[in-house]
């Protein structure tokens, strides 16, 4: 059996180097393709028998042939490659050629004038340095200037700043105080039922107060709109001159234009004034805004001030008629209990009167009764002026006595029905006696 060589076998001096040693690589390579064709050659004319068969030719494999035909493609490559990387030379070593070329001939022209030309040209040079030189000096003014305003920025917008952060301070203790005129007036609507009509004025004033507050704060957050719209006005502004400065030092790079540098100055101090312009306007709305919320802050207080002393009046007011109302209570109560005495001693009366009737012979009671019917009568007359009398007075104006009740009080007196004599409700037991002693007789 006979093995087949590989491409390197057939190929040992083959080796790939660098792309700059190519083209001393290109007698060697036509050396390896020669090699190559005499060796497949003599693999052609090989001849062997197989057993009793005729002789066979044993040529090269496909796969050696596959390889040695990929080297080939890939040296035909390379070759391209270094020819197109040659004529690329080629050209830029023609252009350089030309550009030497030009270089000379102006060399040759600045050579051949005469010498007020080369004194022209070097006066022109001059002027240019010297105008580049006061572009940079108006320049480093420029920058030095705009940096100072900007510190000066900087500070009014930290004063700025803090004025708005004592606005809110302030808000702050307003709602405070809005908190607090609104828990004292939930107590005294809690307290004060009956005047609640009196007290809805109060109320309106004070959710006036509130609108007026909800108003402060629409104006502090437009006062800190205004703020940020000034940040981000002198973020843009900063911005904007650094470009100037940009374009500036651009254009004073190039020294050929003596004009720009003047006009450039020109339309910067034209900026600048404009931004100044407008930084007095924002800042004297700022002080208007801060004027207006000082006054309306005033006027806030003295309406609360006077608010807290008309709530003082109510309450002393309310509590005076409170303490009147419980001493009329009082009064009330006790006449209440002076009229139950009354009649707890009404009824005792009425019980020994019943008892002094049963004692009494018949004939001596209808005497008795007829004359205290009598006297029952006089007594009532005289108790009803004196319950007229004391109807005037306002203590017992909601206790009035009835007129059965004024009749009984006719029988308090006790009276001896045979000799008139008369007893007080204190002297029943002596009456009792008298009335025996009088019987006897």
């Amino acid at each position: 059996m006979v093995r087949v060589k590989t491409s390197r076998a057939l190929n040992p001096g083959l080796k790939m180097t660098d792309s700059n040693n190519c083209w001393q690589m290109w007698p060697k390579v036509k050396y390896y393709r020669w090699d190559l064709k005499a060796r497949l050659g003599r693999y052609e004319r090989i001849y062997m028998t197989v057993g009793d068969n005729d002789s066979v030719v044993i040529g090269p494999s496909k796969s050696l042939l596959e390889s040695l035909c990929k080297e080939i493609c890939k040296l035909k490559q390379k070759r391209n490659d270094m020819e197109f990387k040659a004529s690329r030379q080629e050209e830029e070593i023609q252009r350089l050629n030309v550009q030497l070329r030009e270089k000379e001939l102006e060399l040759e022209s600045v050579r051949c004038q005469p010498d007020h030309e080369k004194d022209q040209e070097i006066q022109r040079l001059r002027s240019a340095l010297e105008e580049r030189e006061r572009s940079e000096a108006t320049r480093a003014v420029l920058c030095t200037s705009l940096a100072e305003e900007a510190d000066q920025l900087r500070s009014q917008l930290g004063t700025t700043v803090k004025v708005c952060q004592e606005l809110l301070a302030r808000l702050d203790k307003e709602k405070k105080g809005e908190g607090e005129l609104e828990e004292m007036g939930q107590q005294q609507k809690a307290k004060e039922t009956p005047e609640s009509a009196d007290m809805s004025g109060v109320n309106t004033q004070i959710r006036q107060l509130q609108e007026e507050n909800k108003q402060l704060k629409q104006r502090v957050a437009y006062v800190q709109g205004l703020n940020s719209q000034w940040q981000r006005y002198d973020s843009s502004r900063e911005d904007y001159i650094r470009g100037l400065c940009q374009r500036l030092k651009e254009t004073t790079g190039q020294g050929l234009m003596p004009g720009l540098g003047s006009v450039s100055t020109g339309l910067l101090h034209q900026e600048i004034s404009r931004l100044n312009g407008l930084l007095e306007e924002k800042m004297s709305e700022c002080a208007r805004l801060g004027r207006e919320v000082e006054e309306m802050r005033r006027k806030d207080q003295e309406r609360i001030q006077t608010l807290e002393q008309q709530v003082l009046i109510y309450t002393e007011d309310f509590k005076s008629e409170r303490t009147d109302r419980e001493r009329a209570q009082g009064q009330i109560q006790d006449l209440k209990e002076q009229v139950y005495q009354l009649k707890q001693q009404l009824h005792k009366q009425q019980g020994a009167s019943r008892e002094n009737r049963d004692v009494v012979p018949m004939c001596r009671v209808h005497i008795g009764h007829r004359i205290s019917t009598r006297r029952s009568k006089d007594n009532a007359e005289r108790l009803l002026r004196t319950t007229a009398e004391t109807q005037q007075q306002p203590a017992a104006a909601a206790a009035t006595p009835n007129p059965a009740w004024s009749e009984c009080l006719g029988l308090s007196d006790l009276q001896c029905p045979r000799c008139q004599a008369k007893f007080s409700e204190s002297e029943s037991a002596e009456y009792l006696k008298h009335w025996e002693e009088c019987a006897k007789l």
